[in-house]
């Protein structure tokens, strides 16, 4: 039986054309494939990749970072490492999972102190990638398999409540409830927290879930702004730390030295705000 030349070439080139495709599947999309795989295994759930590459992990320099995303909620930003081989993934979704559940009680707790305020959290384990896979255990179970964990509260405020015409606050009033909130965390089980409250512009207020949805944390999303568009999102800052037995360890003077730093940025608020009503 004769053979047609021409298709022969074809089926040789079409041959070739898949091996190459195949073959030519990049190191990114090997690894973003076995990430996926992995968090499926341990979790029970599908992950999308967000992004790879761009630099060497915080392990050592046998890592490739990457940022996933849980595809039954996108706005939890998992942090992902893989060594070269693929062979072993680290991530920090359990981190997160136990932060997001944590939200909502502890808005509930700075809304008591505040009457209204956004919050985020998020967990740090520092170098440490947590290895169990219950995401629905309490903060108070994580701490006890990760006693190295800190939580990190961010407490947002609207600044118009908070700061007169002449750009000062009430100081001792806010330190109060600093302490009082601090108190409810402890007294919730909620220990080795630093917390920090941010006064924003009531534009960035209302903008908290435009910040919160985006790619970065909150508080870098309005930065990135301030530095790259000179807008006034961030007025004043301060904060305070309970540790692993839940008493407070910040003292009044640092409250007092933190407002001291930030008097420039309120007088600058309470300006546009006059300038917008002019």
């Amino acid at each position: 039986m004769k053979h047609n030349p021409k298709k022969v070439v074809l089926i040789l080139l079409l041959s070739l054309s898949i091996f190459s495709m195949i073959g030519c599947e990049s190191k990114d999309e090997k690894a973003a494939k076995r990430i996926v795989e992995s968090l499926q295994e341990k979790y029970g759930k599908e992950f999308v990749v967000d992004s790879i590459g761009g630099g060497w992990g915080t392990m050592n320099s046998n890592t490739l970072k990457a940022i996933v995303k849980p595809k039954d909620d996108l706005s939890i930003r998992v942090a992902v490492e893989i060594t070269k081989d693929l062979k072993d993934v680290y991530d920090d979704y359990l981190n997160e999972a136990v932060a997001k559940a944590a939200v909502e009680p502890i808005t509930e707790m700075a809304n008591s102190i505040w009457g209204e305020s956004r919050v985020e959290v998020t967990n740090d384990t520092g170098m440490t990638y947590p290895e169990h896979s219950d995401t629905n255990m309490s903060y108070e179970q994580f701490l006890k398999l990760y006693p190295m964990n800190w939580q990190l509260v961010k407490v947002y405020l609207n600044c118009e409540r908070y700061i007169d015409s002449n750009g000062d606050m009430d100081q001792q009033g806010e330190i109060g409830k600093y302490k009082a909130f601090a108190k409810k965390l402890a007294d919730n089980k909620y220990m080795r927290s630093s917390i920090s409250i941010w006064y924003i512009t009531p534009d960035a207020y209302d903008r908290f879930d435009e910040a919160k949805n985006s790619d970065s944390t909150v508080i870098n999303y309005f930065k990135d702004e301030e530095e790259k568009q000179g807008k006034l999102n961030l007025v004043t800052a301060n904060g305070i730390e309970i540790d692993e037995q839940g008493r407070i360890v910040s003292i009044n003077e640092e409250f007092l030295e933190s407002f001291d730093i930030w008097k420039e940025k309120r007088v600058e608020s309470t300006k546009l705000k006059g300038d917008l009503h002019d």
